[in-house]
């Protein structure tokens, strides 16, 4: 087995390095990773595939770090890779949704839960495990949440695990955002699912946007997506024209037993290696897909995003907070965690990457 070959004295030049509140790194034999304060957020991260080649695998935003981004909401600052939503979704209430749906407004304003938008508190860190955590405002039901993220020092792997807290019974939709780097060069990317019941589109275009997908549809595969312009193939990415489109995966299962295939898993083809990401589906049985393809045009996104979100969630899509779908609607009962003061939630998930065997494309 492999072992972190890291000398104690440079360990513990890293965990004081690590203790700066800015962020935090790990560091072993299979890869790197970056954990930031602002929104518990990890990434960039890069998986040692073997002893030439490196896959990096999470998503930086274009605009992070730059000037014009200190105005942004906090979730979008600095707006990279991988971090919990509590709630997850949108705030704002939609004013276009289809016949039959009905809409409220949200407990409070924070995108994708005040987690995703403050500086999260370390507990602890080291070269291989951080442990992060954020106390919520005195009159959210939620009252704390942590998470930890941990290299698995023999293999190119994170695991991760979360723990929510709350004040008094509440229904809550949860979701985690994993946000996957997509390489500029068309079609090179194909995106596998595990089995489903089926992928159903967005019910209202985003503003500012442009979405090729008919809102409110079912589709079987993501090769034949209902398209404005017939089916849409979404399986290979990136696209060679802008889109901007969301979708929700229900009932995904990967397959079952020690090495099974993932949920969700990304082929890049001209890196002969693939990510694939593992979670409890029974907690979270759904699966959002976020395909940004240079398809948001206002500022910060000016048609250069491209990314893929893949995130694992009990909502209706990122509704929960502010819709509610018609009774008899595919995804009407996903209504999200109930979770008890008497009792945390947790969940465990799985990030790794591998090479593959050149076969075709």
């Amino acid at each position: 087995m492999n072992h972190p070959t890291m000398h104690a004295d440079d360990a513990a030049r890293l965990a004081a390095a690590n203790n700066t509140g800015r962020g935090w790194r790990l560091s072993w034999d299979h890869g790197s990773a970056e954990v930031q304060a602002l929104g518990g957020m990890l990434g960039p991260v890069s998986l040692r595939l073997d002893d030439e080649r490196e896959l990096d695998l999470m998503h930086v935003a274009p605009w992070a770090g730059t000037t014009g981004a200190a105005g942004l909401p906090g979730v979008l600052r600095r707006l990279r890779g991988e971090w919990p939503c509590v709630p997850f979704g949108r705030a704002d209430t939609p004013t276009d949704l289809p016949p039959g749906w009905r809409t409220r407004a949200s407990d409070d304003a924070w995108m994708h839960g005040y987690a995703a938008n403050q500086r999260w508190t370390c507990i602890e860190a080291s070269p291989l495990r951080v442990h992060l955590a954020i106390d919520y405002p005195a009159d959210s039901a939620i009252a704390r949440i942590e998470r930890v993220i941990a290299a698995d020092p023999n293999a190119p792997a994170l695991d991760i695990s979360l723990s929510i807290w709350v004040r008094r019974p509440a229904r809550v939709p949860v979701g985690l955002h994993p946000t996957f780097r997509i390489p500029p060069a068309p079609g090179r990317v194909r995106v596998a699912l595990g089995t489903h019941a089926g992928i159903h589109s967005y019910p209202t275009g985003a503003p500012g946007a442009v979405s090729r997908l008919l809102p409110d549809t079912r589709s079987a595969t993501l090769s034949a997506l209902a398209g404005i312009d017939g089916p849409l193939d979404l399986s290979h990415l990136p696209l060679s024209m802008p889109a901007e489109e969301l979708m929700q995966v229900r009932a995904i299962r990967g397959s079952d037993g020690a090495g099974g295939q993932p949920p969700f898993a990304l082929h890049y083809l001209d890196y002969d290696a693939s990510v694939g990401m593992w979670w409890d589906t029974e907690q979270l049985p759904d699966l959002m897909l976020w395909i940004s393809n240079g398809g948001r045009i206002n500022y910060p996104w000016m048609s250069r995003h491209l990314a893929i979100g893949a995130e694992p969630l009990n909502s209706l899509f990122d509704l929960g907070r502010v819709a509610q779908a018609p009774d008899g609607h595919p995804l009407a009962d996903r209504l999200g965690l109930t979770l008890h003061p008497d009792q945390p939630w947790h969940t465990r998930y799985r990030i790794a990457a591998w090479p593959n065997v050149r076969q075709g494309d």
